[in-house]
């Protein structure tokens, strides 16, 4: 059986957390950044502890950015290198289930519903794939 629409799906979500994560670095990273260095009338302590502050969430906005490029393309390889018509395998759909899971919880709707709708349709070729494959050898051998 064909993994093409699988693929596809993981190939748009790829692209998505790739384009996800760098929005994130550059674009909330920096304006988290800018908040910071903008506080105006505080005293020299005040400025250092708010420069800190931001400093640390800036921090925290890269390194998850970074996380959803690193996720972004991880999801590319697999799909491309490991996703094969034909094969049958369990790893690969309930990985793009987690991934679902895990986009969940950080409300990433398009992502939700890519990445679940890939492991299922996954589990389910595999599935067709295993009977086929079962009806095949009883054939040979009866």
């Amino acid at each position: 059986m064909s993994r093409r629409l699988e693929r596809v799906f993981i190939y748009i979500a790829a692209a998505w957390q790739l384009l996800d994560g760098l929005l994130t670095v550059f674009v909330y990273g920096l304006f988290i950044k800018r908040q910071g260095l903008d506080v105006a009338g505080l005293s020299v302590a005040q400025m250092r502890a708010m420069k800190a502050l931001f400093g640390s969430i800036f921090n925290f906005v890269v390194i998850f950015g970074v996380l959803l490029i690193l996720l972004g393309l991880l999801n590319i390889y697999l799909a491309r290198k490991h996703w094969k018509n034909g094969a049958i395998g369990w790893k690969l759909p309930v990985w793009f289930l987690v991934c679902g899971v895990f986009s969940y919880f950080i409300m990433d709707m398009p992502n939700i519903f890519l990445f679940m709708s890939a492991g299922i349709i996954g589990l389910a070729k595999n599935k067709g794939m295993r009977a086929q494959q079962n009806s095949l050898i009883g054939e040979e051998m009866g």
